[in-house]
């Protein structure tokens, strides 16, 4: 972890905007293992607002102290964040754009789809488009209206079009960095003392120009 050197984007006072890289933990969770958190050994404590799971890649965004924490996590609560995310998949999607409303369930780590309702699930709302296509794989373009566990990757592989890389949830191979080709490229929120709307956006990961993006 020590030759881990996340990007910054912005920094400030308030808060920090950086890039995970796909293979790093947002957060410690039960083990020995360092997380984001810890790539910033000479920042003061720093609270994590955005989280991706431990193999996508992309934006997060951090609060350096409990005001701008908590009026950040308030800013998440009220839908006021806003992200977007990248997605290259094998298999088509049928429609070129659609908005998929599943209702979510976990079991240990991983998530399953259901089209009806239960107590035990949660409902998951996101929207897709085909940004692109090259010879064998298509790009989309994923705004999530809810947030749940492993939403984008469950969605995707209930309408038939699991992520590159993604073996947990049917894609056939993992990737050539171990990674699932899934980014948060873009963000969105009001800073918090400011309150200027700032926004934010990040070019693909160098290993999707192999498979044409």
């Amino acid at each position: 972890m020590e030759n881990i050197s996340p990007e910054i984007i912005f920094e400030d006072d308030e808060i920090l905007v950086c890039v995970k890289p796909s293979g790093v933990l947002s957060q410690k969770e039960n083990s020995n293992e360092d997380s984001l958190l810890e790539l910033f050994p000479d920042s003061p404590p720093l609270h994590i607002i955005t989280r991706l799971d431990r193999r996508v890649s992309g934006l997060v965004l951090l609060a350096k102290n409990p005001e701008s924490a908590a009026n950040l996590s308030e800013q998440l609560k009220r839908k006021q964040i806003i992200k977007k995310y990248k997605a290259i998949v094998g298999q088509k999607p049928e429609k070129e754009s659609q908005t998929l409303m599943h209702w979510l369930s976990k079991t240990n780590s991983k998530a399953k789809t259901s089209k009806t309702e239960s107590e035990s699930a949660k409902k998951a709302v996101l929207s897709y488009k085909v940004l692109q296509s090259s010879e064998r794989y298509h790009l989309l373009e994923i705004a999530l209206e809810t947030g749940r566990f492993h939403q984008i990757r469950c969605q995707l592989a209930a309408i038939g079009s699991p992520i590159l890389g993604d073996l947990k949830y049917g894609f056939k191979r993992s990737s050539p960095d171990g990674s699932i080709f899934l980014q948060a490229y873009a963000l969105a929120f009001f800073h918090p003392k400011n309150k200027e709307l700032l926004t934010f956006e990040i070019n693909p990961p160098k290993v999707w120009e192999k498979y044409g993006f």
